[in-house]
């Protein structure tokens, strides 16, 4: 069979992880795979991960918000490769959709955030009609986000497969320090407003007045990140909180790091808090998108925007050792139901169900 992965565009964030993961996990003896960049050429590390698999990429070098010619030259690629199904990630679905409604091919499109976030009206409109031709698959990444879809599609939960967001737990370690050491409080993302990163950082100086050796440390690099910095000197913490930029190997951060903290106004099912909890990190999150299906025992749900909350939780951990080791241990044992290996089977038994005929 032939499956033809399509993302925007390669940079640091959760849904190009997931393409990397799936694509270079997935049966090649059953599933010829290529991945499709609607932009252009980044020689970012998922980039490299792909193509040393031995799985082509191509880039229709989309420029500006839209690109007719981007469009145009992924209609003649998906034409020459003859995909039996185009998995689609984010807003790429609406370039492939097109060539989809008029060829025999079916879409299946992984919904990443909350799903009545994705698109605006109009849009859920064009994709209601995919779904309800049989043209598109729509598949979450939670049990939350499942009946979310359902109803926003007008259809039976069950008709929405769910599939957690992979993660390669063999890469994944935690290195105990000494009682000396910092305290680290760490968050891995793309900074956009949405993250909502300045929550963090506003909760500092009263985490560090009742942790003194407290750090926060924000991994990646985005529109915030000048803003962030300012904020932290304001507050002065600056020497406490920890800009690292974007990471190739965001693994051996976590591996240092002590509570994974994710206070974001909108989410599907983030693959950077799997990865801190494959490093056997407790999790303080906001209870936003999937995240009641991942932080049960092993940290604290608290609501958007909430300071106080946050705060109280990140000390809470910080000073009850006996706490944070029975979360520690439960993150461990929560995220091993999303290896990556698992994840890719998912995918290509949804794959096999919407186009039983797709032959490689």
């Amino acid at each position: 069979m032939k499956v033809a992965i399509i993302l925007p565009m390669f940079t640091t964030g959760g849904a190009e992880s997931v393409v990397a993961q799936l694509a270079t996990n997935m049966d090649r003896s059953k599933f010829d795979i290529a991945v499709i960049s609607m932009g252009p050429r980044q020689n970012h590390f998922f980039e490299r991960k792909i193509e040393e698999a031995g799985i082509p990429v191509y880039y229709m070098d989309k420029t500006g918000s839209k690109s007719p010619r981007a469009m145009l030259r992924l209609w003649h690629l998906l034409s020459k490769m003859k995909p039996d199904v185009v998995h689609t990630h984010l807003h790429a679905c609406f370039y492939a959709l097109p060539w989809v409604l008029t060829h025999r091919a079916k879409m299946v499109h992984t919904i990443h955030i909350q799903p009545d976030k994705e698109f605006n009206p109009r849009k859920r409109k064009i994709m209601r009609l995919g779904v309800k031709i049989h043209k598109i698959q729509p598949v979450t990444l939670s049990k939350v986000n499942q009946q979310v879809a359902a109803e926003l599609y007008h259809c039976d939960p069950e008709e929405y497969p769910y599939v957690n967001n992979p993660v390669e737990l063999q890469h994944y370690w935690h290195e105990d320090r000494g009682p000396d050491g910092d305290f680290v409080f760490i968050n891995v993302s793309r900074m956009d407003r949405r993250k909502n990163l300045s929550l963090a950082v506003r909760a500092m100086p009263e985490v560090l007045r009742r942790i003194p050796n407290a750090k926060l440390v924000l991994v990646g690099n985005g529109e915030t990140f000048e803003e962030l910095h300012r904020e932290a000197a304001e507050l002065g913490v600056q020497d406490a909180v920890v800009f690292t930029g974007e990471q190739e190997h965001p693994e051996e951060y976590l591996a240092r790091a002590d509570v994974y903290v994710m206070p974001s106004q909108r989410e599907g099912l983030p693959l950077s808090v799997l990865e801190g909890m494959a490093s056997g990190l407790p999790v303080v999150s906001t209870n936003v998108g999937g995240m009641a299906d991942l932080v049960k025992d092993n940290g604290a749900l608290i609501e958007s925007n909430d300071l106080e909350a946050l705060t109280r939780e990140m000390i809470r951990l910080g000073e009850d050792r006996e706490l944070w080791e029975r979360c520690s241990a439960a993150s461990r044992r929560i995220v091993k139901e999303f290896e990556a290996p698992a994840c890719a089977a998912a995918y290509e038994r949804i794959y096999t169900k919407v186009c039983p005929k797709g032959k490689r």
